[in-house]
C-alpha cells in the first residue's frame, strides 16, 4: 500500500506501545458495540414477562440500535475526518455509556427502544473511528493484516458471545444487567483514548466545510430505509411511504455528493472495483452469524426449552471457531488470492445454515452435535471472509478519508444485517408451521450465503491501490 499515513505519524504506528494499546481499545470497542447488538437477543421470553413484548417488539430493540447505527455511520466517520478520530471515538464511548444507563433503567418497551437508538448512535461513533484509527495505526503490510484479523475476531466474538454474555447475565440479574454493565467499562474507555499518546496528527482532512446537506440527506436516507426495511415483515401503507422516502433521500444524497467540494461520501471510491465488490460482499455477509443468533436463538428457547444461559452456552463453538477463522485468515492471504478467501469462507457459512436447517423439533431428537458442527463452520467461515474483505474495503483510503471509508464499510454491514433479517422474518411468516418456518428460515440463508460465495469467486479480486493513489 503506497504511504498513505506517513509512519512518522504517532497514528500510523511507528511507536509499537502506543499502537498496541489502541489497538486494544478499538477492538475493545468493536466487540463492545457488536455485542450490544445482540446481547438482548436471549433476553426475549424475559422482557415478555417484563413489558409484554411481542415479537415485532423485540425486533424494534434490534432495529432501533440498528436505525441509529447505520443512519449515522457515514456522518460519524466524516466527523471523525474533520475533528480528530480519537476525540469522536471517546465521545462515542460516553454516549453509548449513557445509553446504556438510561435502557437497563427503562420501565417500558417505549423508553427501551429509545435507549437502543441513542446506544445505536454512540456505536456509529466508536465504530466509523475504530476502522478508521486501526486504518492510520497500520496502513500497510503484515502488521494491518494481524491488526485487521484481531478486529475481526473482535466483532464475530462479539456477535458469539454476545447471546452467551446475555444469557449469563440475563439469567443471574436480570435483563437489565446486560446494558449496565456497559456503564463502566464506556467510560474507562473514552478515558483510555484520550490518554493513548499526544495528538500531533489523527488523520484529519484539510479544513472545509462540511457537508450537511449530504449530511442531513444521508442520515434521514439511511434512517428511512432501515425503517422500510424492518417494516417489510409485516407491511402497513407507511412501509411503502418509508421506501418511496428513502429513495427519493438517497438519489438527492448521490446528486449532492456528485457536486460538493467536500462530500461526506466521495462517490469515486466506488469506482475501484474490490472496494465495490467488498462493500456488497459485507452487505450479504451478516446473512451468516445474524441467521445462526437470531432464528437459532428462537429455535433453542421456544422449540427445546432452553433458558437464557444454557443457549448462550451453544454458541461457545461459534466464537471460539471465529477467533481460529481470524487468526488463519492473515496467513492465508499469503496463499490464496481474495476470491478464494471470500468463496471459502461464504461456502463455510452457507453449509453452517444448509445443515441448521435439518436440526429436528421433536422431543428427545439428538441436535447437540449438529449445531457444534454447524457453528463451528459458520463461525470459522464469518471471520476467515471478513478480514479479507475488510482489507479490500479499506485500502483505498487517502490521509483524512480513513473516517469516510470506514463510515462506508460499517453502513454496508448493518444495512445488510437490516436487510438480511427482515427478509428471513418475512420468510418465516410465509410458513405457518413452526418445524418447517426454522428449515424453511435457515434454507434461504444458506441459498443468500451460497450467491455470496459464487459472487466472491467471480467478482472479487485484490485490493487496487493504484486506484487510491490517482484519487491523491
Amino acid at each position: 500500500m503506497n504511504q498513505m499515513f506517513p509512519h512518522s505519524s504517532p497514528e500510523a504506528g511507528t511507536p509499537a506501545q502506543p499502537a498496541s494499546l489502541m489497538l486494544l481499545i478499538i477492538c475493545g470497542a468493536q466487540f463492545l458495540v457488536v455485542i450490544d447488538a445482540v446481547v438482548l437477543m436471549v433476553a426475549g421470553p424475559a422482557l415478555a414477562q417484563a413489558f409484554g413484548a411481542t415479537e415485532r417488539d423485540l425486533q424494534w430493540v434490534f432495529n432501533a440500535y440498528a436505525l441509529a447505527f447505520g443512519g449515522l455511520l457515514l456522518l460519524a466517520g466524516r466527523a471523525g475526518d474533520r475533528l480528530g478520530h480519537r476525540g469522536a471515538f471517546a465521545a462515542g464511548a460516553v454516549v453509548f455509556a449513557l445509553a446504556s444507563l438510561i435502557g437497563g433503567l427503562s420501565v417500558s418497551m417505549p423508553m427501551l427502544i429509545a435507549a437502543r437508538a441513542l446506544q445505536g448512535a454512540g456505536a456509529a461513533l466508536l465504530a466509523a473511528n475504530s476502522l478508521a484509527l486501526l486504518t492510520l495505526y497500520y496502513p500497510s503490510g503484515p502488521a494491518r493484516l494481524r491488526a485487521l484479523g484481531l478486529f475481526a475476531s473482535s466483532a464475530t466474538v462479539g456477535v458469539a458471545s454476545g447471546t452467551l454474555l446475555g444469557g449469563l447475565l440475563t439469567s443471574t440479574f436480570g435483563w437489565s444487567s446486560a446494558l449496565l454493565i456497559n456503564v463502566p467499562i464506556g467510560l474507562a474507555m473514552a478515558w483510555a483514548t484520550r490518554r493513548v499518546t499526544g495528538e500531533t496528527s489523527d488523520g484529519q482532512a484539510p479544513a472545509a466545510p462540511m457537508d450537511w446537506a449530504g449530511a442531513f440527506t444521508a442520515t434521514l436516507g439511511f434512517g428511512a430505509l432501515t425503517l422500510a426495511i424492518a417494516q417489510t415483515s409485516h407491511p402497513t401503507p407507511l412501509t411503502l411511504v418509508l421506501w418511496v422516502a428513502a429513495a427519493l433521500l438517497l438519489v438527492l444524497f448521490v446528486f449532492i455528493e456528485r457536486r460538493s467540494v467536500a462530500p461526506l461520501l466521495d462517490l469515486a471510491v466506488l469506482r475501484n472495483r474490490p472496494v465495490a465488490v467488498a462493500n456488497a460482499l459485507i452487505f450479504i455477509h451478516s446473512a451468516g452469524p445474524l441467521t445462526s443468533l437470531f432464528f437459532g436463538s428462537l429455535y433453542f428457547q421456544q422449540l427445546r426449552g432452553l433458558d437464557a444461559l444454557e443457549t448462550g452456552l451453544l454458541f461457545l463453538p461459534f466464537a471460539l471457531a471465529s477467533i481460529v477463522g481470524a487468526r488463519a485468515a492473515p496467513v492465508a492471504m499469503g496463499y490464496m488470492p481474495p476470491r478464494g478467501i471470500a468463496a471459502l469462507g461464504f461456502a463455510l457459512m452457507s453449509l453452517s445454515a444448509f445443515a441448521l436447517s435439518f436440526l429436528p423439533v421433536a422431543a428427545g431428537e439428538p441436535y447437540l452435535l449438529l449445531t457444534i458442527a454447524a457453528f463451528v463452520a459458520g463461525g470459522f467461515g464469518s471471520s476467515f471472509s471478513f478480514v479479507s474483505l475488510t482489507e479490500a474495503a479499506t485500502a483505498s483510503a487517502r490521509n483524512g478519508e480513513a473516517g469516510m471509508i470506514s463510515g462506508l464499510t460499517n453502513t454496508s454491514l448493518q444495512m445488510g444485517g437490516a436487510s438480511i433479517l427482515a427478509l428471513l422474518i418475512s420468510v418465516t411468516a410465509t410458513v405457518p408451521a413452526a418445524a418447517a418456518a426454522h428449515a424453511t428460515t435457515f434454507t434461504a440463508a444458506a441459498v443468500i450465503l451460497l450467491f455470496g460465495a459464487i459472487a466472491g469467486f467471480f467478482l472479487f479480486s485484490a485490493p487496487s491501490r493504484q486506484a487510491a493513489s490517482a484519487r491523491q
